[in-house]
């Protein structure tokens, strides 16, 4: 029987129907509840996890203001990374990079350009060459001190071994580039500048060799500001010329037309590596920490050697 048949039991029934549907009304509500509440209840834990871990991060980094910026220079890093990254994969691939792969669609490291006499005795002239001078073939590394792709391929020692691998016809040079802004690397090529002022060659390579050696990784932090003068009087550097030097601040704008050279043969990152064939005046970029097989493929090339 339906829960309305006949006028008697019409008002009976109303009653009946509308209590069932009473009580089914309050089942839904109450389970609608317990949802919403157990949703609430996990988004707010949620919530107090992500709030902790993030306090957490403020503090390693000393203020929330702090945390953004080394945050935004990461972001940063990693945003002039990529292209080089991009590179490397495709090069073990056998694939050749798009011009997308690279900032502002910019020529990748396979197409060779030419440098005039002038252009290359300039570079050299304000270079520490280490090698034969005379060599047929030039590799200036543009670099950064706090880099980690420069400090991996220092420790990788790729250029040791290009150098070693082509002896007389290939020499190097070592050069500061302001790439991402790593709280350390002005003041770190600032010092290594003074260095070779004072002490030439031998102790510019064995400067920034000692920084890269004891970098404690390419944070930014890596090798600490007050080891400058104490690694350059180890080192046999004049300390009282080492701190005026470095305290006049002069080697900044060497610092800066150093970039910019690199910025005119298309160094957009670090480590960005210009190899100079010295007679003919072509050049090369090898944009990244690539391995050795890189520099032999991109020097055979501007040698002639198939």
């Amino acid at each position: 029987m339906s829960c309305c048949q006949n006028n008697e039991e019409k008002t009976e029934g109303k009653k009946g129907c509308h209590g069932k549907k009473l009580v089914i009304l309050l089942l839904l509500v109450s389970i609608f509840t317990s949802l919403g509440t157990g949703y609430y209840l996990k988004s707010s834990i949620a919530d107090m996890v992500i709030e902790k871990y993030m306090n957490n991060e403020y503090q390693k980094a000393g203020s929330k203001e702090n945390y953004d910026l080394l945050a935004k220079a990461q972001r940063l890093q990693m945003e002039d990374q990529i292209p080089q990254i991009k590179q490397f994969i495709a090069s073990k691939e056998g694939t050749k990079p798009s011009a997308d792969n690279t900032p502002n669609g910019s020529e990748t490291a396979t197409v060779a350009k030419t440098l005039t006499q002038d252009e290359i005795a300039a570079i050299k002239k304000t270079a520490y060459i280490e090698g034969n001078k005379d060599a047929l073939i030039t590799l200036v590394e543009y670099s950064d001190l706090e880099c980690p792709f420069c400090i991996r391929q220092f420790t990788d020692g790729t250029i040791q071994k290009v150098r070693e691998k082509y002896e007389d016809k290939v020499n190097s040079a070592f050069k500061n580039f302001r790439g991402v802004p790593h709280e350390n690397a002005e003041a770190e090529a600032n010092a290594l500048l003074c260095a070779g002022d004072i002490g030439g060659t031998d102790k510019y390579v064995a400067y920034y060799n000692a920084i890269f050696t004891r970098s404690k990784g390419g944070n930014g932090t890596g090798f600490s500001k007050d080891a400058l003068l104490p690694l350059a009087k180890e080192l046999k550097i004049d300390g009282k010329k080492f701190q005026t030097c470095v305290d006049s601040k002069e080697n900044i704008a060497r610092f800066d037309a150093e970039t910019a050279e690199g910025q005119k043969m298309g160094v957009q990152g670090t480590p960005g590596t210009v190899v100079i064939n010295n007679q003919t005046g072509e050049y090369e970029l090898i944009a990244g920490a690539y391995p050795v097989s890189e520099f032999e493929r991109v020097i055979n090339k501007l040698l002639g050697i198939k």
